[in-house]
């Protein structure tokens, strides 16, 4: 099998498994838009922008860390591994207990409701995450892909059971959706628990390796809080700005938009451990370029579906739930903006293997700060004239603000020759396809004529590749 095929069905493996995991919010947008109220949902979408923010915190660069350290020696595995979760469960343990002991100003503040018991629960869901998360990279140094798909599995069935039971059974709301959470969190530890218990030796703990996994590592913190913060505080903005039911519509259509993260993910998770074994490889460069023009194009297709039958598929209704409840579905024009803004942070991962290969993490800060900076000030102008559209596009845009100058340095450190007239006639034919139809807004039949069109470009675009297919 060749290194891009080998590359094609690792990355294939593992994120269907990792799909199934984050799919877990997008399956749920039908429970709660149909229950929730816009305020509810609003709520809703505040906790978790907290959960997803604060869980940066909790890994400090651990998860980077650990892929750098164990795939430059495996030998040495038991010592990266041993150092690295009994680190994590110190300081997890530390985390926790500031939130439960704080947790009523917390509640106050942050969500304008004084519920400490939300703050017990988000404890318990971020110590377990923590453990679980980083134990499912082990699982995929050690290409154990049935293994990891199942714990992905049954992660989705407790919380998608959970959330069914709790919230839709028994009407228990917000804090049936954080119960459900904490449930699938528990599931998911317990499946990985005995990973980390076959790999810990505590003789093995080394201060001097943490030291140099902090020196690492640590670069990776202040870039993953500006990436969240591009992620996630244009929620507390709208809320600032527009009120908390403007937060429930927003993070409705968001939620479809980050069907894209949720690929964008999927997709990473093969590509860091691949391009990573690819360091001294002669071939590399040419491979990169292929494997980004491939997955391009895959994604802008994907884009241009939803641009042209996104309207058909949120309506779709059985036994009267549709997948964005009635009261929701006048956030439907933003899922495009957010998707195009996620096509951006692919880009963000494709343009890595520079800054791994030199060593050269401490500039990763740098280009998500000018990305959640951009972000904010953007949000500022943008929310205030044109409401939830204006902080989709802020959000886009700053994924592109901090894409760009990476690209630069990146090519600076380690050339790839990408297949730039290629790239850019796919992307300004997908382009071209949301100008069209966010004019003429085309019905179904028009915009399957115009999706027929762009794949015959395909075609045309690709036919050398597809005459040589079995060089692939």
């Amino acid at each position: 099998m060749s290194s891009l095929r080998k590359f094609g069905k690792d990355t294939f493996i593992y994120s269907f498994g990792n799909l199934f995991i984050r799919f877990i919010s997008f399956m749920l947008v039908p429970v709660y838009t149909n229950i929730f109220s816009r305020h509810e949902f609003g709520t809703y979408s505040l906790i978790f922008t907290f959960i997803g923010f604060i869980q940066i915190i909790y890994n400090y660069g651990m998860a980077s860390v650990l892929m750098k350290f164990y795939s430059n020696d495996p030998d040495k595995k038991s010592t990266v591994i041993t150092t690295a979760f009994i680190s994590l469960f110190v300081t997890s343990i530390i985390f926790s207990l500031f939130l439960i002991i704080f947790a009523t100003p917390l509640s106050s503040i942050l969500f304008s409701e004084s519920r400490p018991d939300w703050f017990w629960y988000i404890a318990g869901i971020l110590f377990l995450d923590t453990i679980s998360v980083r134990a499912l990279i082990i699982i995929r140094f050690e290409n154990r892909p049935v293994l990891f798909t199942s714990i992905a599995l049954a992660n989705v069935f407790v919380s998608l059971g959970a959330n069914i039971v709790l919230v839709y059974q028994y009407q228990m709301g917000i804090t049936g959706a954080i119960i459900a959470t904490l449930m699938a969190s528990i599931a998911s530890f317990l499946l990985t628990l005995h990973v980390v218990i076959k790999n810990l030796d505590f003789s093995k703990y080394s201060f001097v390796l943490f030291k140099k996994m902090m020196s690492f590592g640590l670069p990776f913190l202040p870039a993953a809080i500006f990436q969240i913060i591009m992620d996630l505080a244009d929620r507390y903005l709208i809320d600032w700005i527009l009120g908390r039911e403007m937060v429930g519509l927003y993070n409705a259509g968001y939620k479809i938009g980050s069907l894209m993260l949720i690929l964008t993910t999927g997709f990473n998770l093969g590509w860091q451990p691949y391009f990573m074994t690819k360091e001294k490889d002669r071939d590399a460069p040419e491979l990169f370029a292929r494997i980004a023009l491939y997955v391009l194009t895959m994604f802008i297709t994907m884009w241009i579906v939803f641009i042209l039958f996104g309207e058909y598929f949120i309506k779709f209704s059985v036994s009267g739930f549709s997948l964005i409840g009635p009261e929701f579905q006048a956030s439907a024009p933003i899922i495009p903006i957010v998707m195009s803004g996620y096509i951006f942070l692919l880009f963000y991962d494709l343009f890595m293997p520079g800054i791994f290969f030199k060593n050269q993490t401490r500039l990763l800060p740098l280009y998500r700060g000018i990305g959640a900076i951009s972000n904010i000030a953007l949000n500022l102008i943008f929310i205030p004239k044109w409401g939830i559209a204006g902080a989709a596009w802020a959000t886009c845009l700053s994924f592109g603000f901090m894409t760009i100058p990476l690209y630069f340095k990146s090519q600076s450190l380690f050339h790839i020759p990408y297949h730039g007239k290629k790239m850019i006639t796919v992307i300004g034919a997908g382009i071209s396809i949301f100008a069209i139809q966010s004019y003429y807004h085309f019905d179904y039949l028009k915009g399957l004529i115009l999706f027929v069109i762009f794949i015959g470009l395909l075609g045309v675009l690709f036919f050398s590749e597809l005459k040589n297919k079995s060089k692939l």
